[in-house]
């Protein structure tokens, strides 16, 4: 009997129900300090697609790099780790180096042309999500302490605009999903 192997499909759903369970359990309150699991998660999640796009892309010297710049930000941001404050740094970081990789992704389907529609690619779907969420992601934390002191109704729309795009990144994580099943179908 053959020893079954982990598929893309497989670590992207492990991906997903980390996600889902932090964010679950934060809502019910399970984890008090929720700005300290966040940065966790945000850790988890920078190193998550750093392997998750060096296995599609192959390039080592960026894997390696990123992974050095994240280690430098987690040694200057130590507080992360007991202060139950949101860093920003660490947010700004994984926003970051999410837009950087599927930049780079896109530039190496691009120049690596095959028959197949990069349509046809659940890492296409992923990607797109992830750029998405990021750039507003961005978009709404960096001026976030800011808003909260000049304009509460302006914060209050940005998150509001946040669950819809997190919404939008489901249905695209659902399409990468049922191109994964698709591809282990052939």
């Amino acid at each position: 009997m053959r020893g079954r192997k982990l598929s893309s499909q497989n670590y992207f759903i492990l991906y997903l129900i980390i996600n889902f369970a932090v964010d679950y359990f934060s809502e019910i309150n399970v984890i008090s300090t929720r700005s300290i699991q966040y940065n966790y998660l945000n850790i988890f999640n920078i190193f998550y697609f750093v392997i998750f796009y060096f296995r599609h892309t192959k390039n080592k010297n960026i894997a390696v790099v990123l992974s050095v710049i994240v280690l430098i930000i987690i040694v200057l941001n130590i507080e992360l780790f007991y202060i139950d404050k949101y860093n920003l740094n660490i947010a700004i970081t994984y926003c970051v180096i999410n837009i950087l990789q599927v930049l780079y992704w896109c530039s190496y389907k691009l120049n690596n042309i095959n028959k197949s529609k990069i349509t046809d690619d659940p890492i296409f779907w992923i990607s797109i999500s992830i750029l998405l969420w990021s750039c507003f992601f961005l978009f709404r934390i960096i001026p976030m302490y800011l808003l909260n002191e000049v304009d509460k109704p302006f914060l209050k729309l940005l998150k509001q605009i946040l669950n819809i795009i997190n919404i939008v990144c489901g249905g695209l994580f659902y399409i990468a999903l049922h191109k994964y099943n698709l591809m282990s179908k052939r």
